[in-house]
């Protein structure tokens, strides 16, 4: 069957004279351009498994339903277009020889919008901007493009994202494969069995805000990811704490802090505090690996994170104390210049080294020889070592506590 995209414009103009099921067309091949912009059409219009020789043009139409499963076409252009409904091209096969295969930009939908099932597009798809009062899904969709193949940036969802189960997007190197920047989604967002493939950005999540919960395992993205700015409820799910560690460390490309804040207040609010300190120790460890430090900043930075963990393991200044201690009580062993039993030797050692216990060793004497100005210069350095290591225990342990109260 051959029906011109003027027919159907015409039938729909001309609502009064249709089935209250609206126009509905299954296997047609559409001759010329079917040109619906601005058109304001009272019935549903279904097009199934029909063949557009030339690209479709739907611009700020209006649609109670509109249903084109299995759709072959060279693109679809369906800007600020508003449907009551739901929006069904499950199946439907987009082979643009331009950039974009298939734009929703700035439209509006009551229901769902429907790329699934085989969907399949040679060029962008953008949702730039767009308001889906339902489920966006996208399982079994196959997306390939030069820069990014699925562009979402500011999209709002009233319910959940399936980007999963056989979903498979591979863009270039300009964009994220899959760029979702500053989208909003009220329900969860799943990419639970999807690839997500690029030179460079696979996955662009900035400044998304994630009602519920977030699915990502990571073994589907084969590229970087963008995370700063990214919002979600509960615990990530279908990654380990491990897994989420390298990514923020090894995959993204750049440092930022908001990320592992994200991660550590999710951890946290389940009260799993052991994985919330390794989290915190790993955010510190990438800020001084890819952070803005100075020379100065970046050595002290090195310094606290052996010595206390950053604050959050001070247990290590206690271990650094008593080295310093065992390193006094060798010096003033193996001398032979602090004149005593070893058993009072080993109290003169720790009395010079350690700034919170006294030990009674008042009959050793320290002999006036090079052995003995040696040990007095080590006790001194060792002294000053140990006061900052029980200095640095304090303040650490104090900072966890205030931080956990």
């Amino acid at each position: 069957m051959e029906i011109t995209g003027d027919e159907i414009r015409r039938q729909l103009l001309d609502a009064d004279a249709l089935d209250p099921s609206g126009l509905r067309l299954t296997g047609a091949t559409i001759a010329g351009q079917l040109d619906l912009s601005d058109v304001v059409a009272k019935r549903p219009l279904v097009l199934r498994d029909c063949v557009a020789l030339q690209p479709v043009v739907l611009d700020r139409a209006q649609f109670t339903l509109l249903d084109l499963s299995g759709l072959v076409a060279p693109s679809v252009s369906a800007e600020r277009v508003n449907i009551e409904h739901d929006l069904r091209m499950s199946g439907a096969v987009l082979t643009s020889a331009d950039e974009v295969a298939l734009t929703l930009r700035g439209s509006k939908f009551g229901g769902s919008v429907y790329l699934d099932e085989g969907f399949s597009a040679v060029g962008a798809v953008v949702l730039n901007s767009a308001k889906i009062g339902g489920v966006l899904f996208c399982q079994g969709a196959r997306l390939r493009h030069s820069g990014s193949a699925l562009q979402g940036v500011d999209l709002h969802v009233g319910d959940a994202i399936f980007l999963s189960h056989g979903f498979d997007a591979e863009g270039g190197e300009r964009h994220g494969a899959v760029r979702l920047r500053g989208a909003r989604i009220d329900g969860q967002l799943i990419l639970r069995a999807g690839r997500f493939s690029s030179p460079e950005v696979a996955l662009d999540l900035r400044h998304v805000k994630i009602g519920k919960d977030l699915l990502m395992p990571l073994s589907g993205i084969d590229g970087a990811v963008q995370l700063e700015g990214l919002v979600y409820e509960g615990l990530p799910r279908d990654a380990t704490v491990d897994e989420w560690l390298s990514l923020l460390s090894t995959r993204t490309p750049y440092y930022s802090t908001q990320p592992w804040v994200q991660l550590a207040a999710a951890h946290s609010a389940a009260g799993h505090e052991r994985d919330v300190r390794r989290i915190r120790v790993a955010a510190q460890r990438d800020l001084r690996r890819r952070g803005q430090l100075s020379r100065w900043g970046r050595a002290w930075h090195l310094i606290r994170g052996v010595t206390v963990g950053h604050g959050y393991r001070p247990g290590l200044a206690l271990v650094w104390l008593a080295g310093v201690l065992a390193v006094s009580i060798g010096v003033v062993l193996v001398s032979g210049a602090v004149r005593c039993s070893a058993v009072e030797q080993v109290g003169y050692a720790l009395n010079v080294a350690t700034p919170l216990v006294k030990v009674d060793a008042a009959r050793c004497t320290v002999a006036p020889s090079a052995g003995g100005q040696f040990v007095l210069a080590s006790t001194w350095v060792l002294q000053i070592l140990a006061w900052a290591f029980a200095t640095l225990f304090v303040a650490g342990f104090t900072g966890l506590v205030r931080r956990n109260a």
